[in-house]
């Protein structure tokens, strides 16, 4: 029990009590198993000081080369509790894991973990040279990447034992739970750094002068002796150094394999072939059935005993077991190293140096491609409901079959009013899970919330105000009138608050007061106008009898305004007092600024036509034509010209208006010069040929009586028209007749004339 409250108190204190963010998980020098894709994901859980809406976090190697930096990434929004929990996924490598904190829009703390890695987990087991021995001429790790979780508990493991001491390899670390020095596996752990680019961590359950009977009969629950000093194995030791790693250590961090070296108390025992086959191999099923997963092992080839004895039939059991199909892989042969031994059994010197060695050359290409990793397991998060006004309730959303709080209870809830707590929770097939730690103190909503007013809390009659509050705490408020919203519209007097409402329904201490008071509105205004209807390029003036500030539907503020621009209007007005209040909207008054036409331009159309011509033709025009300053009575838009003269031309267009017709001009169009042809003594037709049978007949003089016949070159009538008067140009349609030559006889009183005329089509 010692250790699991040095567990609690190590993992969920926070260690720097004027950092605003705290890492509880992972811990430093943490390595987290990749997967087959080189990436793994890193969970991570802590809490902060101060409230923040989002946690970020990103990865940052240690050394260039050595892993892929990641961008920041949002691991918890709007995180409450003062707890977050998040995961972030990355690339092998060896990383300085940074997590910041963001309010407001700005970066308001940041903490980081100086040393956390996506690599390779190993779990040794076996027995002494599986163990290590101090003092045997071992070597530290020199890569600053290869790891151990520094603790070592001699006699049995506890259920849940410590997790707060990762580092690296040295020559004085143990390797949890039971490892002693860096034995081979700090040597082994630079050769595989260097070779996979990928930090490495060992945990090591090994336990010296056990044998294949003490490892098979404890895992199934059955009481076995030490083979050499006899004493009876404790807790289902050794087997339980296994089980307890693999479902706690390695639930936690992931597995790349089991690494078994275990044989050399078998030539003592005599222990068969099958024997020894038939127990390792239920052994692995065991481990695989407690881990919940089929995780791969490698074996070592180990008999030797007693400075150069042999045992072949041990060999050849750990070689009929050897099938990478199973996820079960060789390991190196041990009894060719370092033979004879100076110790007997154990390696030393340089013979440990070759057992590092022969691990690497096992753990070649063809392993890692066939192994299968188990990746670490998530971090679970806490519930927090309220139960009243001063207690809470922590729990988790699934159910499990233990649950062991971090002040000891083992229920599946917890309910306090004060203090710092977590749980670990142990699933159907035995796995451990962490969750994040909750201070109950900051589940209770402990910020007033403060009220204030978008604009004023004084407000004119007919509008109203918004009360609103900007505390980020909660997740929904109530405010003294019943409402629930954050912001919250008011139209009466009076006085308000609000009280802040957390995820879990508690309400905040009450705000401060907010007096509101509705101000009576100015009068409503009068408009006085100029005009109802006018031309463009005259204009209507608006005036209101308000004495205060006028402001026009037109957004003018003044207390006369003048329009000028052509189009129909419809003005409303309304008054505005020293207090900001508008009245109510004038009754509306209408008028029209009618638009001018366009000044016509004048072309010559015929031999003796002029005509006025817009842009953009328009109906309903009358027209007013000058020769020479005098105004003509032709209002058409077409005008017989036969004298050299200046001719200019007006548009007129009519609008009906409120008792009244309103003309409007245009502006005048530019000055013509007319000079007749006077070759044009008669009657005229063009054009000659005619593409589309339409052709205009002009005279200069106003000739009347007009006969026109057509004939075809065979004689044929073909067309017959009368012409009363040429008093302006004739259009005549001739598209009915086929395309091609004919013979157009023009007459009037004794005036006869014939003219070739084709018809192009």
């Amino acid at each position: 029990m010692r250790e699991l409250v040095l567990f609690f108190s190590l993992l969920f204190i926070n260690i720097n009590g004027y950092s605003q963010i705290t890492i509880n998980l992972p811990l430093s020098r943490s390595v987290f198993q990749r997967d087959k894709n080189n990436s793994s994901i890193i969970f991570i859980t802590g809490q902060y000081e101060d409230v923040v809406e989002r946690i970020e976090a990103r990865l940052v190697p240690i050394k260039t080369g050595q892993g892929v930096a990641t961008d920041w990434t949002i691991i918890a929004d709007k995180p409450k509790y003062g707890t977050f929990t998040g995961s972030l996924k990355g690339a092998g490598g060896w990383y300085e894991l940074q997590v910041r904190g963001w309010k407001n829009g700005a970066v308001v703390s940041q903490k980081s973990v100086d040393r956390v890695g996506i690599g390779e987990v190993f779990l040794i087991a076996g027995q002494s040279n599986a163990e290590g021995k101090r003092n045997f001429g071992e070597t530290a790790s020199v890569d600053d990447r290869v790891n151990c979780f520094n603790y070592q508990k001699i006699d049995f493991l506890d259920e849940i034992p410590p997790f707060q001491a990762f580092s690296h390899i040295e020559l004085s670390s143990s390797i949890a739970p039971r490892g002693q020095g860096s034995w081979c596996w700090g040597e082994l752990g630079d050769l595989l750094a260097k070779r996979l680019n990928v930090p490495i961590l060992f945990f090591n359950a090994a336990y010296e002068g056990s044998s294949i009977e003490n490892w098979y009969s404890s895992s199934i629950g059955v009481a076995t002796k030490h083979p050499f000093f006899q004493f009876t194995y404790p807790n289902n030791t050794p087997y339980s150094y296994l089980r307890i790693s693999l479902q706690y250590y390695i639930s936690q961090m992931g597995l790349r394999s089991v690494l078994w070296e275990q044989g050399e108390a078998e030539a003592e025992l005599k222990t068969t072939q099958d024997y020894y086959a038939n127990a390792l191999k239920k052994v692995i099923e065991k481990s695989r059935l407690d881990a919940g997963k089929k995780i791969s092992w490698m074996i070592t080839r180990t008999s030797l005993y007693k400075i150069d004895q042999l045992y072949p039939s041990v060999v050849s059991a750990q070689n009929s077991l050897i099938n990478p199909a199973d996820y079960i892989f060789e390991g190196p042969f041990t009894d060719s190293i370092q033979v004879p031994r100076p110790e007997g059994v154990h390696f030393t010197n340089e013979g440990i140096s070759n057992l590092a060695k022969a691990w690497d050359a096992k753990m070649n290409t063809q392993f890692f491609n066939q192994s299968v990793p188990f990746l670490p397991s998530p971090i679970l998060s806490l519930n927090a409901s309220c139960l009243s006004n001063d207690k809470v309730t922590l729990s988790v959303s699934n159910a499990y079959t233990a649950q062991q709080w971090s002040n000891n209870l083992m229920a599946n809830t917890l309910t306090a009013s004060t203090g710092s707590y977590s749980t670990i929770v142990r699933d159907q097939t035995g796995n451990y899970s962490f969750t994040n730690t909750i201070d109950v103190k900051k589940v209770f909503p402990s910020v007033k919330p403060f009220a204030y007013t978008k604009i004023s809390p004084q407000f004119c009659e007919g509008t109203s105000t918004d009360l609103l509050t900007d505390t980020p705490d909660y997740t929904s408020f109530l405010w003294s009138n019943g409402e629930s919203k954050k912001q919250i519209t008011v139209k009466s007097s009076g006085s308000f608050s609000v009280r802040g409402i957390d995820a879990n329904g508690c309400a905040s201490p009450e705000s401060n007061a907010i007096v509101t008071q509705v101000l009576p509105l100015p009068g409503k205004p009068v408009i006085y106008q100029s005009d109802l209807a006018v031309c463009e390029g005259n204009s209507v003036t608006l005036a209101s009898t308000s004495l205060k500030e006028n402001i026009w539907s037109n957004n003018e503020v003044a207390p006369v305004i003048t329009i000028r621009a052509a189009g129909d209007y419809k003005f409303t007005v309304k008054a505005k007092d020293e207090n900001g209040c508008y009245s109510v909207d004038s009754e509306p008054v209408t008028f029209s600024i009618k638009p001018r036409p366009e000044a016509p331009e004048i072309v010559q159309v015929g031999a003796f036509t002029l005509q006025a011509k817009q842009k953009i033709e328009i109906g309903d025009l009358a027209y007013e034509w000058k020769r020479d300053n005098e105004v003509l009575n032709n209002k058409t838009a077409f005008l017989k010209a036969t004298t050299p003269s200046f001719f200019t031309v007006t548009a007129l267009k009519n609008y009906s208006v409120p008792n009244k017709t309103l003309t409007c001009r245009s502006n005048l169009s530019g000055a013509y010069s007319f000079i007749p042809d006077p070759t044009i003594t008669d009657i005229i037709i063009y054009p000659i040929p005619t593409t589309n049978g339409i052709i205009t007949l002009e005279a200069k003089d106003n000739i009347s009586d007009i006969i026109l016949t057509i004939y075809n070159l065979k004689g044929e009538l073909v067309y017959f028209n009368s012409i009363p008067t040429l008093s302006e140009r004739r259009v005549v349609d001739l598209s009915s007749l086929s395309a091609g030559k004919y013979i157009a006889k023009i007459t009037h009183g004794a005036f006869v004339e014939t003219k070739n005329l084709f018809i192009q089509k």
